[in-house]
């Protein structure tokens, strides 16, 4: 069994708890702003903490590719990032323009990390295909 590196247990690490936290951050904000009643200063407190989680997993994942000893699988991470923002950015455009006509629905910004996230496996397929290498998760 192949041991895992101490920067990728690391990234392991901080993702875990990074995720914790903005699942604990939703569930609480939810419950305490939709049903409780919470409202003004702490409604925004409460909103902003699932938030600033997601911008902690950029961080983390940025800092996962810093750490990176193998500068093959750090190019190849680097280029996972690359795909997944112009993935994320190309749907949200398109989706914008769509929404601008009133031809769509309105979705939330927050769900473009949700396509970030899967642009990081379309990322992954692609050096897959092109390299022979999934590269590695952040």
């Amino acid at each position: 069994m192949m041991q895992m590196k101490p920067a990728a247990r690391r990234n392991l690490q901080r993702t875990g708890i990074i995720i914790v936290i903005y699942a604990a951050g939703v569930f609480t904000a939810s419950y305490l702003i939709e049903r409780q009643g919470v409202s003004g200063p702490p409604a925004y407190a409460l909103a902003l903490i699932p938030g600033f989680a997601m911008a902690a997993l950029f961080w983390a994942s940025g800092k996962a590719i810093a750490e990176t000893d193998d500068e093959f699988m750090r190019m190849l991470a680097v280029r996972q990032h690359l795909i997944a923002a112009g993935f994320a950015m190309a749907v949200a455009s398109v989706w914008g323009m769509l929404e601008m006509f009133a031809l769509v629905p309105h979705i939330n910004p927050f769900y473009i990390v949700v396509l970030w996230s899967v642009g990081i496996f379309v990322g992954m397929i692609v050096n897959r295909v092109t390299h022979g290498v999934w590269g590695q998760c952040p």
